[in-house]
């Protein structure tokens, strides 16, 4: 079997995931997994987890094509995962409690790596918010001063105005008691509302287990 996930922009009325689902299996694929990035307009943005068999031809351009032919849904984007790859709740779960599992003095850099993993991102980074020293680094990290600069201009921001005012390819949030923030980026793909509530959720966890931390 080969696995996929498909992001889609698809009308928010009723039965239209129906449609949708009834065109991967026109595909030969079949979905078992499904969440709910953001809504908003009218529009829904869903990220779909879709088996096709392995021996199937072009299976992803036939995936494409016949969910393409559903009246007002575009799809944002393709790409395949590991079989056993679970859906976005799940894995933030699973990205929590493995960085709670991980050793206290190497916490924040197995946040680092495991929360780019969650977000298929290309950098992470945890910084203090009054020297600006990164704590934990994982990826290809952009000059550290455009960092400092980004986290200079958003972070003063709260709730929903921070996201809104966040670059589509960043996404961060506090880890208040350790008076530090961790900022996130990636080329493929704009970061959803729920995979940024995912970190802010995460952060909160990490933060937690810090108290006391020097």
């Amino acid at each position: 079997m080969q696995t996929y996930v498909l992001r889609l922009w698809l009308p928010d009325f009723p039965g239209t995931l129906g449609r949708v689902a009834a065109a991967i299996g026109q595909a030969g694929g079949d979905v078992i997994g499904i969440e709910i990035l953001e809504r908003g307009a009218g529009m829904a943005i869903d990220e779909l987890i879709v088996v096709i068999p392995s021996d199937a031809e072009n299976a992803m351009e036939q995936l494409i094509a016949e969910v393409s032919q559903v009246e007002g849904v575009a799809v944002e984007d393709i790409h395949t995962v590991a079989l056993d790859r679970p859906d976005q709740s799940v894995l933030a779960l699973d990205t929590a409690a493995r960085i709670m599992e991980s050793p206290r003095d190497e916490r924040l850099e197995a946040t680092c790596e495991l929360v780019r993993e969650m977000l298929e991102s290309d950098w992470c980074t945890i910084m203090r918010r009054d020297t600006a020293i990164p704590l934990a680094l994982s990826g290809d990290v952009p000059d550290l001063p455009w960092v400092i600069a980004f986290l200079a201009g958003t972070t003063h921001l709260a709730g929903d105005a921070a996201h809104e005012h966040t670059p589509a390819d960043i996404a961060w949030a506090p880890l208040d008691l350790l008076d530090a923030v961790i900022v996130i980026g990636r080329i493929r793909g704009a970061f959803r509302l729920r995979e940024r509530q995912h970190v802010t959720l995460i952060a909160r966890i990490v933060s937690s287990a810090f108290v006391g931390f020097d």
